[in-house]
């Protein structure tokens, strides 16, 4: 019996001692990460995947499938202020759940080098 009780109590110890606290964002910002995003290579993707589904030609919402468009759209602070959620600006973008931190960094991060095509 005692030996079963301190197999448990090793294994329990074995499992807390092996978990980390990073998340998927942490392990995203390693690989999503770019020290020069452009439209093209960084920004029109995550566009792609995260907003055109609603935010298309002929849709109730701002269109979202240019790059001219994704630039005035962040020009303007609605598509930064709707994607960050430290900003209170509305719901947060996409509907589905905010997008990674690293993703947003690099958007404002594209936006703060002047929209590299």
């Amino acid at each position: 019996m005692k030996k079963s009780i301190l197999i448990i109590v090793f294994t329990c110890a074995a499992f807390l001692v092996s978990c980390t606290p990073r998340t998927y964002e942490d392990i995203s910002e390693e690989t999503e990460t770019s020290t020069s995003p452009t439209y093209t290579a960084n920004v029109g993707p995550v566009i792609q995947a995260n907003c055109v589904g609603c935010h298309s030609d002929g849709g109730r919402f701002p269109t979202l499938e240019t790059y001219d468009q994704v630039k005035d759209a962040t020009q303007n602070g609605d598509l930064i202020c709707r994607i960050d959620q430290t900003q209170s600006c509305g719901s947060v973008m996409p509907r589905s759940g905010p997008m990674p931190r690293a993703t947003i960094d690099m958007i404002i991060l594209w936006q703060k080098e002047g929209y590299k095509n």
